[in-house]
């Protein structure tokens, strides 16, 4: 047993902390003491799950190393164990026996009045200022009196996660009567001591039965101190999966459908160009009988080509396969947002029978399951490695509000600011399309309206399609949302935005608002790509008429016409058919890590 280091009276409890090294990455707060009935059952506790835990987890355990108390059952079920935990005792002044199987004690100076909260005020400069430390701090109270009611309320002032163990002296009892009864509909205001009130109102309290399984009871041990794990790493990587996969397929689909969009316009030109030279004297123009015949030979090729293309989007359905991975990616991204701020579904109350990490799985499981019963079972999505290792660890509120709530908010800016752009240039291209066609009419130029009716067509399609105006309007209410939710985080008092609730509040609206915008996005998708695949289906069947009808009206033509009959007026069947072109917005973008 070491010898107790004597701390100076002239000493304040940061410099204290500073001269103990020491590596560990979570501080445990041990306080109280148990009634003597449940001391083997204690000691039982501390050597099976806590002593397991603390030394999984790299945590140093800090109580009053008095051999007659919490810390001597310590010290016993550290000697029942084959590797001990970092423990420092601080021993009051009175205390003449300190336990046993502590790898540092220290002793405070006689003239410390109060042991327990210069106890506390060394642990809190253990786990370091912020922002240069980060240790995760918890405090444990098994029983205890009134004497350690001080204690609960600095840890639930500073936030500290309190386990309050079940069944094992007055304080801890009293504390989760009084949580069970809020928890149950009672009122808050019922409760006569006002330092307990303040505790089940602000403090992060929660119940463990020691008498539970082995499992259980680490499960509980380890919610508050838990690190994200590999399931973080492997979360974003199965995101960057579908992401990668999404835009793969979102490129294809894209290429393709303008492809069509071209070549059906391109259709209505050469038609046009192939009745104006099939007018013209092939005495006087040497060269209109070899361009007639070339452009014949276009025609043929671009419905050909048309039904190729409609054929390869019905065959490999891109469309719908970006629609289904980027659904999926920004459910995973939602999933992994709540679970690195430990809300929702993945706070400690909600993981009761099961940890954190292995609820995210489940959902993750549950996503590519469903993933994997659709269509995009066959296709390949290539495996991403684990990326930015910021991404892999847990945030704070402040921290999830930049690189969530802000990266969003710059997002829909962005995306509004350029839809708006592209609702006005479509306009403006539908206007200039009639108002030309107006007066090639005015001007005798009737037989080219038809290329001006088609790119009026072409462009009103796009804008139908891309639902742009729709698009506007529902990027505009979710960022109007994410930032009435930023308003009112900002709003809040610093001691408000420690409170779980709050913060549970923010990332709870976040996710719902993002969760509202996929959903209103997916389903407009598919409606769209509905109506397409019926139009292109149409499209194609007219297409593959057209090269034989315009056969038959050239040798029509060829065998009665001369050369100064007036040429069709209507020479593409498809002028009026709509042009299809896919949206090109996503949702909620590809920010934040």
């Amino acid at each position: 047993m070491p010898d107790p280091i004597e701390i100076p009276p002239s000493d304040s409890p940061d410099d204290t902390a500073g001269k103990f090294k020491h590596n560990a990455e979570v501080i445990i707060l041990l306080f109280g003491r148990a009634d003597d009935t449940r001391s083997a059952e204690v000691r039982s506790a501390f050597a099976r799950a806590l002593i397991p835990i603390a030394i999984l987890s790299n945590a140093l355990f800090v109580d009053d190393g008095a051999a007659n108390g919490l810390a001597g059952l310590l010290g016993d079920a550290i000697d029942q164990v084959d590797l001990a935990p970092a423990t420092l005792g601080i021993l009051s002044p009175g205390t003449t026996a300190p336990a046993a199987n502590h790898a540092a004690l220290m002793r405070l100076p006689a003239q410390c009045a109060n042991p327990g909260k210069a106890r506390f005020l060394i642990a809190a400069g253990l786990a370091g200022k912020p922002p240069s430390a980060r240790k995760l701090t918890i405090a444990l109270l098994i029983g205890g009196s009134d004497s350690d009611k001080a204690i609960a309320l600095r840890c639930a002032r500073n936030c500290w996660p309190l386990l309050v163990m079940r069944n094992t002296g007055v304080l801890g009892d009293a504390l989760l009567t009084a949580k069970d009864s809020v928890d149950a509909g009672g009122k808050l205001a019922e409760i006569a001591d006002p330092d307990v009130r303040e505790i089940v109102d602000s403090g992060m309290m929660r119940a463990i039965d020691f008498s539970a399984d082995t499992d259980t009871l680490k499960r509980l041990l380890l919610g508050p101190i838990q690190k994200p794990g590999e399931i973080l790493a492997d979360a974003w990587s199965r995101y960057d999966e579908l992401d990668k996969g999404a835009v793969k397929k979102q490129t294809w689909f894209r290429t393709t459908q303008i492809a069509i969009l071209l070549l059906t316009v391109l259709a209505t030109l050469m038609a046009i160009l192939f009745s104006v030279i099939h007018g013209l004297d092939p005495h006087k123009y040497s060269w209109a009988q070899s361009a007639e015949g070339t452009l014949h030979i276009v025609m043929i090729v671009i419905p050909i080509s048309i039904s190729l293309l409609v054929g390869f989007n019905a065959r490999f359905r891109d469309g719908n396969k970006w629609i289904l991975l980027r659904a999926a990616s920004e459910s995973v991204k939602q999933h992994i947002f709540r679970y690195r701020t430990r809300s929702g579904a993945y706070s400690e109350d909600q993981c009761k029978t099961q940890s954190a990490s292995t609820q995210l799985a489940s959902n993750i499981r549950d996503i590519t399951s469903n993933l994997g019963q659709s269509e995009v079972n066959r296709t390949n999505l290539a495996p991403q490695p684990i990326g930015d290792p910021q991404r892999t660890t847990f945030l704070t509120a402040e921290e999830y509000l930049r690189t969530r709530v802000d990266d969003q908010i710059a997002y829909f800016v962005k995306t509004t600011r350029r839809l708006y752009r592209q609702l006005m240039i479509l306009q403006i291209c539908i206007l200039s399309a009639g108002g030309a066609g107006t007066f090639l009419a005015a001007i005798k130029l009737d037989l080219w309206v038809a290329f001006t009716t088609a790119l009026a067509t072409a462009f009103a399609s796009k804008l139908e399609l891309d639902q742009v105006e729709t698009s506007l309007v529902q990027y505009n209410a979710a960022l109007m949302s994410l930032r009435n939710i930023e308003s009112w985080w900002k709003g809040l008092s610093p001691w408000e935005r420690t409170r779980q609730k709050n913060i549970d509040l923010l990332v709870d609206q976040t996710e719902t608002t993002l969760e509202h915008e996929t959903a209103g996005w997916v389903q407009k998708m598919q409606s769209t790509l509905e109506k397409l695949t019926e139009k292109e289906s149409s499209t194609s069947q007219k297409s593959d008429q057209e090269p034989d009808q315009k056969s038959d009206q050239n040798s029509n033509q060829k065998s009665g016409q001369t050369s100064d009959q007036k040429p069709s007026q209507n020479p593409n069947p498809n002028a009026d058919q709509k042009l299809e072109q896919s949206p090109d917005q996503e949702p909620g973008g590809n920010g934040g890590s």
